[in-house]
């Protein structure tokens, strides 16, 4: 199913309300939507803010986490871009990272 490719000024938080920002391996140097660049795979994400309390009393914060999914049929640079329904991971806790906005609503991938 067709889903938005994702941007660099996306809306993505991790589980406990962090935000989340890819690191710029994440970035296209050559393909922009709307001025900012196209977000690809593999990557991963850095976050801040985590609200998930340290052992013994939570799981830990989450500081990393990736996407495990991509696009099937549209690539930058001979990578898949990432879509906003990708599935994703935070390295500490396992729980998802949740995209609320793609950074663009013009193009779409498959």
């Amino acid at each position: 199913m067709p889903g938005e490719i994702v941007t660099k000024t996306a809306s993505v938080m991790c589980s406990h309300g962090g935000s989340a920002m890819p690191t710029p391996a994440c970035e296209s140097t050559r393909v922009k939507i709307d001025g900012q660049a196209v977000i690809v795979q593999p990557g991963s994400w850095t976050i801040s803010g985590c609200s998930s309390q340290p052992p013994p009393n939570g799981p830990g914060l989450d500081a990393t986490g990736t996407f495990s999914t991509g696009a099937t049929r549209v690539k930058v640079e001979g990578k898949p871009v990432l879509l906003a329904d990708a599935q994703s991971t935070a390295a500490t806790t396992g729980t998802p990272l949740t995209i609320s906005s793609a950074g663009q609503t013009k193009v779409k991938g498959i």
